[in-house]
């Protein structure tokens, strides 16, 4: 396949990308002060009700971010063809992988081990300790303590591995990209654009979550594969194709009130009993609303996106942060983690040490990405793009431009 050259920024796009991450980033803080979250480390303040809050983009804030890498990935791959399209993202998102699994990752469980088993080393002393225990489990105070591989990076890993498999299928067939496309706008027309994918979605719901959950283990996750591939490869065909895209501004009304009826079915059925999927697999009728907010969500925020967001050049900050999102993405999680700790002791009301962890985390990611975009190739640990080199003027361009005596 020949790289075409055309068009290869949307503005909507953009914007997308930059509230996505920043939303999963309050989301995780968040999770913070909601008794079911996964974190190991937890504020001493918790409140039910932010549970609710969540859960109103727990099922497609991850899903939608899979949907937006499969349209980048279909304008890179114009601009680019398929061998620089793996390249560019090998090179984009393997060294932060790499680096946020060896040095970052680890920082959830050494603050854990500090605040729960009393332990007392230095985070380089837990490092080699981790290093000796396989980077599976570690000792601590003669305790061994199972390690999350890959914490919230887990993201950087599967998209990587679609996009590897997505130019596989590009090199030896590429014919089927065009013929896929002109099906899914076949079948993606009016209301099938709401109706088939949430059919697929409940299907895959009362077929592989009971029997997978959500495991985010690689090798053993095939509900999320099914689901988040799935949705990555429909962002990539259909990237290019305005029928659809109408389309999503079209029901944007309809699948917004249908997102919100799901949601508040779904937080019902749940009343605050525990973790959301743990309910959920004691009580299968939650399965289609949980699927009909997946899907009705992302129509909607597509569709008023594609409506608001489209027409105009996205604002600096918009650009700016475009470009610095991966990184405050890669940074963030043990940014909040070591924002909570250090704030726990203080004793602060909740709600002030819920705005100091976001403030702090804001600003550790912007120092972080600040610094790396000025570091070169050090800068792509943590996913930061090299910053571009002013062009120097023409020699004589300053005594050209200089007004006549």
């Amino acid at each position: 396949m020949q790289p075409v050259k055309t068009s290869t920024r949307r503005p909507d796009v953009d914007w997308l990308r930059v509230l996505l991450f920043g939303g999963l980033i309050a989301y995780h803080i968040g999770l913070l002060y909601a008794p079911w979250s996964p974190y190991a480390l937890k504020s001493a303040q918790t409140w039910s009700w932010v549970e609710g809050v969540l859960l109103g983009t727990h099922p497609w804030r991850m899903l939608m971010l899979f949907f937006i890498s499969g349209v980048a990935c279909r304008f890179a791959l114009d601009k680019l063809g398929p061998p620089r399209l793996l390249a560019s993202r090998s090179q984009q998102l393997l060294p932060p992988l790499v680096f946020g699994v060896l040095l970052l990752v680890p920082i959830q469980t050494y603050l854990w081990s500090v605040e729960t088993l009393g332990y007392q080393k230095h985070y380089g002393a837990f490092l080699v300790d981790v290093l000796s225990g396989g980077y599976q489990k570690v000792l601590v105070n003669g305790r061994l303590v199972k390690l999350n591989l890959y914490a919230h990076l887990w993201f950087i890993l599967y998209l990587w591995a679609y996009v590897t498999v997505l130019v596989g299928a590009l090199v030896a067939a590429p014919r089927w990209l065009p013929w896929l496309q002109a099906r899914l706008e076949r079948v993606l027309h009016g209301p099938g654009l709401l109706l088939w994918p949430i059919a697929v979605l409940i299907a895959l719901r009362f077929s592989l979550y009971p029997q997978f959950g959500m495991t985010l283990e690689i090798f053993n996750d095939w509900y999320n594969h099914a689901l988040s591939f799935g949705v990555f490869l429909v962002g990539f065909v259909i990237a290019r194709s305005e029928r659809v895209w109408a389309g999503f501004a079209a029901l944007r009304w309809p699948a917004l009130a249908m997102a919100l009826a799901a949601w508040g079915g779904y937080a019902m059925m749940w009343a605050g009993v525990g973790i959301p999927e743990t309910v959920e697999k004691a009580n299968p009728w939650m399965h289609p609303l949980y699927s009909v907010e997946q899907w009705s969500a992302i129509v909607a925020v597509l569709g008023f996106a594609h409506r608001w967001l489209r027409h105009d050049s996205p604002p600096a900050a918009v650009r700016y942060l475009n470009g610095g999102i991966f990184t405050y993405y890669v940074i963030h999680q043990p940014a909040l983690l070591i924002m909570l700790h250090f704030l726990k002791p203080l004793g602060l009301h909740g709600a002030v040490e819920a705005a100091c962890v976001f403030l702090g985390t804001a600003a550790i990611c912007a120092f972080a990405y600040e610094g790396a975009k000025n570091l070169g190739w050090f800068g792509a640990l943590v996913g930061a793009r090299p910053a571009r080199a002013k062009p120097r003027p023409a020699p004589g361009a300053a005594l050209a431009a200089r007004p006549a005596s």
